[in-house]
């Protein structure tokens, strides 16, 4: 190498800085800005999470508080049920042909002195002619008669009478006399009432013969 034409006299570390724009400080900024946000979203992440369990712990809690009148509400909830089960019964008995109390009443005006009731029943059910099914409604009762004449004079009264003279629907009865009692000289009875829808029965014998 060729030696300078003349010495260099500069001293790099005793001149002025004339930087136009110092870095340092931005990078410094950048780094704490970002430091910052970090731990903001880590403190707000806690809170929400420490609002959250806070929140739980005041709702269990609450459960625990409202579990007795709850249980109360459930309770009287399933009685309530059980009543519209009763209810809804009561409503399908009372939809029958004759009603339990009208019924009983026209037996009573039906029958003759020498005649005694012991049992009466009334009790609805399907049944089938042919492919078809319909309700079938059966009254069922039986006693003691003194004499076959009052017994075959009640089947007379019930065949005349507004309960089963009826178009809407078709009845049919059946009795049977026992024997005599040796003791008393009573014959005990049974006697049994099908009613029958006319119109269900009228289309269940059209569907067979179809």
């Amino acid at each position: 190498m060729q030696p300078h034409w003349r010495p260099n006299f500069n001293n790099p570390s005793a001149l002025p800085d004339i930087k136009v724009i110092r870095t340092d400080f931005i990078v410094n900024f950048i780094a704490v800005s970002l430091a910052l946000i970090v731990g903001f979203y880590a403190v707000q992440r806690e809170y929400r999470a420490y609002s959250l369990k806070q929140s739980i712990g005041k709702m269990e809690q609450r459960i625990r508080v409202a579990e007795p009148d709850d249980n109360l509400h459930l309770a009287q909830s399933e009685r309530f049920r059980e009543s519209s089960r009763h209810i809804v019964e009561l409503q399908k008995f009372f939809v029958s042909p004759t009603p339990a109390h009208q019924l009983l009443a026209q037996l009573t005006e039906l029958k003759p002195e020498g005649l005694i009731f012991n049992m009466v029943n009334f009790s609805e059910g399907i049944a089938k002619e042919g492919s078809k099914s319909f309700a079938e409604y059966r009254i069922n009762f039986s006693g003691d008669v003194k004499d076959p004449l009052f017994l075959d004079e009640f089947k007379t009264s019930l065949q005349d009478s507004s309960l089963l003279d009826r178009s809407d629907y078709e009845s049919e009865i059946n009795e049977s006399l026992q024997s005599r009692d040796a003791k008393t000289g009573i014959f005990p009875y049974r006697m049994s009432i099908k009613l029958r829808p006319a119109q269900a029965v009228d289309a269940a014998k059209e569907g067979g013969q179809g």
